[in-house]
């Protein structure tokens, strides 16, 4: 199947009250697996690359990659730019073929936080790719105070304002874990939620999607969270089967042995996640819908 756009993909989520999960992938057996898990699952699945991919590979090497995995896939795919940090991070992502970008200025004052998305928007929304801007203070692997929340005016502005078409707001989330300890467990401002849903009109995405509770991440996805990003639960998976093998094997052991279970452990986290997002047997009715839409 092609590439889905997110504007499809976020708006089915919405209207059914399920989020889709966006997977962050520095390696090709990562998307495999979440490419694997949406398969096995019957759910959407968004492929989401960081730039820190080109510490060992090019960024558009991945995105083909994923490219070409999703052209395969009987669910729908769609791959994102997780967390650029310059325009140029953009329109990288978009010229190797992302369907949405996230131009991360949070920590910018927010007349410059709009100012840069909208450089984005400006080369993005001609080629119908979205773009994510976020707001609020995620200091990584710390949780949230009242102050450091998505103040509801602001977001206001910076989507109006920017142009930009899925908001990242923190929301009580807890994005990553400090210094490799465990990860401290999120408490979403439901009620937050739903009001910068309302109030801006566009998609809500919630960073550090690892370590909320089932019951919390259903409030979420009913209170407007529609795209989760999800990544320190299945690395850690992944990093765990890695060193199971590693630590009972010698040295010269093929790299692929580590690499199966890995990639499988990794598929296990993602297949809870879909559960989790309740996108788990969306990829049909995603299609007969989309097939309505023309």
């Amino acid at each position: 199947m092609p590439i889905v756009s997110l504007d499809q993909l976020l708006k089915h989520a919405s209207d059914n009250k399920y989020a889709v999960g966006a997977f962050v992938s520095m390696n090709i057996e990562v998307v495999q697996a979440a490419i694997a898990a949406a398969e096995k699952m019957g759910s959407p699945v968004v492929i989401r690359i960081h730039p820190d991919v080109r510490a060992t590979t090019r960024f558009d090497t991945m995105c083909l990659v994923a490219r070409h995995l999703a052209a395969e896939a009987s669910v729908p795919v769609g791959i994102s730019l997780d967390h650029g940090e310059t325009l140029a991070d953009c329109v990288d992502a978009i010229r190797a073929g992302a369907t949405s970008v996230m131009l991360d200025a949070a920590e910018e004052p927010l007349d410059d936080n709009i100012r840069l998305v909208r450089e984005v928007v400006n080369v993005a929304q001609p080629l119908g790719v979205l773009v994510e801007a976020s707001v609020g203070h995620m200091e990584h692997g710390a949780v949230q105070t009242d102050d450091d929340l998505a103040d509801v005016e602001e977001a206001v502005r910076l989507v109006k304002e920017s142009g930009a078409t899925i908001l990242a707001p923190a929301i009580g989330n807890v994005h990553g874990s400090a210094h490799g300890e465990e990860k401290a467990t999120p408490e979403l401002n439901i009620a937050r939620i739903r009001a910068l849903r309302e109030a801006t009109g566009v998609p809500i995405c919630m960073h550090g999607g690892s370590g909320t509770p089932r019951p919390m991440m259903r409030a979420a996805t009913e209170a407007g969270v529609s795209l989760v990003i999800l990544f320190s639960d299945v690395i850690t998976a992944y990093n765990k089967a890695m060193i199971e093998v590693y630590s009972a094997n010698s040295p010269g052991i093929a790299i692929i042995d580590a690499l199966i279970p890995a990639q499988a452990a990794a598929q296990v986290v993602i297949e809870e996640k879909m559960v989790d997002l309740n996108s788990a047997g969306r990829s049909a009715d995603f299609w007969a819908w989309a097939n309505t839409k023309g």
